[in-house]
């Protein structure tokens, strides 16, 4: 290998180091991106030229939990992958619900997820290697996650999928799989080529692609002649009122109109939120000055908090319903309630769980709920978790309420010890306030409660303390 060809591969390589670091890449680019370096990598066998891609290598391990250390702790089987986006981990989880884990990724610091039977997730606190989040999965998961070796003992030895007869010769076998790649290849061509658009090439892109050849290597090697071979491309951006996103269709039959919003700083939110949008046809947008947008909370099956789905594009209450019922029901959450807000007020504080509540959750019109005990869910930060008044209570379950007490700037717990000490993991719970202007002062609440026979449950509390005088 001479020297230009080098110095347009390390050229190459930094490029897509800064592609896998932005986080507007979708999946498929970082994706193409990790498989080109990796190719590049294994193309390469000048030993002087593996001193340079040394730290592309390290880049790659650190980016992803290494087969080695899966294999060393016993995890490999269960693995389902590590990604930077909260809803790609969900997904990747549910599509294997019975048993697996995976990693959150962000800023150096990894978070690791574990499915549970009931389709909610067991979650590690943020860790700064890969070593330590195998360590806390070895310590923690042994409850809904078994080891490689454990796996193997119980399922029954198969034969592969595409086992070929030993009475092949080699050059048989060798033509019958470079046939298989042939077929799987085309057929990844035709998804990616229904999936996403090509790039038009500009005048400048043009210049560069004639007079900086890009060198090929190994050229017997299907798969990387393949990737050498590949058009740029790129899903098309939208503007959603100054939101840079991208679009992708739901459900062309049921709804042809209804798209799924991909925001490109999705990463800057602390909470998860579904963006849908009713496109028109015309693809005339909403007067936003005006505009009005649903948001529907999301629980996991037990009852757990699982992130907001919004819904863009429609004024009508009615329609905005069967919309969001239609679009959850289909996934592994389902909507406890529906409140109606304006877009400007949502596009304001969407960023934050916090704001996002007090704003457009506990202002805005509840339009729906799913049934007479179905609570609204606060954001677990809003709440000083002592109780002051320190009494039994009955056994609860995800869906019970808590009963919390505002006064001044703070919001305490009267009732819902039970409720909280179920998962520290959860983000909101769903809850009953109290508001201490209204009379409900501390001497009240001790006498009711030791007019109680414990332990109380939080129904008897309630109505106890709503019953009582409060002049």
């Amino acid at each position: 290998m001479d020297v230009l060809e080098k110095a347009l591969l390390v050229d190459e390589l930094k490029h897509l180091i800064v592609g896998l670091n932005d986080n507007k890449a979708s999946l498929f680019e970082i994706a193409k991106s990790k498989q080109r370096i990796k190719d590049i990598c294994a193309s390469c066998n000048d030993p002087l030229f593996q001193d340079e891609l040394t730290a592309f290598k390290e880049f790659m391990q650190q980016e992803e939990f290494s087969k080695q250390d899966l294999e060393d702790y016993g995890f490999s089987m269960t693995y389902r992958g590590t990604y930077n986006f909260m809803g790609r981990v969900e997904s990747a989880l549910f599509a294997s619900a019975d048993m697996g884990w995976a990693a959150l990724r962000q800023s150096q610091h990894w978070q690791i997820w574990v499915i549970r039977p009931s389709l909610s997730f067991l979650k590690s606190p943020w860790m700064t290697s890969t070593q330590e989040a195998l360590e806390w999965l070895k310590k923690h998961s042994r409850e809904f996650i078994r080891t490689d070796e454990e796996l193997k003992t119980i399922i029954p030895v198969l034969e592969a999928h595409n086992e070929m007869p030993t009475t092949l010769s080699a050059q048989e076998q060798l033509s019958l799989l470079r046939k298989e790649t042939t077929n799987f290849e085309s057929q990844l061509e035709a998804i990616i080529q229904e999936k996403i658009q090509p790039v038009t090439p500009s005048s400048n892109s043009s210049t560069v692609t004639a007079t900086r050849p890009r060198p090929s290597f190994r050229q017997n090697s299907p798969s990387v002649a393949n990737i050498n071979k590949a058009k740029p491309v790129a899903l098309k951006d939208f503007n959603l009122d100054g939101l840079l996103c991208r679009l992708e269709r739901v459900d062309p039959k049921l709804y042809p109109s209804l798209y799924r919003v991909e925001l490109h700083d999705e990463i800057n939110q602390n909470i998860k939120i579904d963006w849908l949008y009713l496109k028109a046809e015309n693809d005339e947008q909403p007067h936003w000055g005006t505009a009005q947008i649903f948001i529907a909370e999301q629980l996991y099956e037990q009852g757990q908090f699982s992130h907001y789905v919004v819904l863009i594009g429609t004024h009508s209450v009615d329609y905005a319903i069967t919309v969001l019922q239609a679009y959850t029901d289909q996934r592994h959450t389902r909507t406890s309630s529906i409140h109606q807000t304006t877009w400007t007020t949502f596009k304001k504080f969407y960023h934050q769980h916090e704001t996002l509540f007090n704003e457009c959750i506990m202002n805005g019109a509840q339009v729906w709920q799913r049934n007479e005990e179905a609570y609204p869910y606060i954001p677990a930060s809003f709440i000083n978790t002592k109780k002051f008044i320190p009494f039994e209570e009955t056994a609860a379950n995800f869906l019970t309420p808590i009963i919390l007490l505002k006064e001044h700037q703070k919001i305490r717990v009267i009732h819902g010890a039970e409720r909280i000490k179920l998962s520290a993991e959860d983000q909101a719970y769903p809850y009953l306030l109290l508001d201490r202007t209204d009379g409900y002062t501390w001497q009240l609440i001790r006498q009711v409660i030791s007019r109680l026979a414990q332990p109380i449950s939080v129904n008897d509390l309630y109505q106890a303390l709503e019953n009582s005088d409060l002049s």
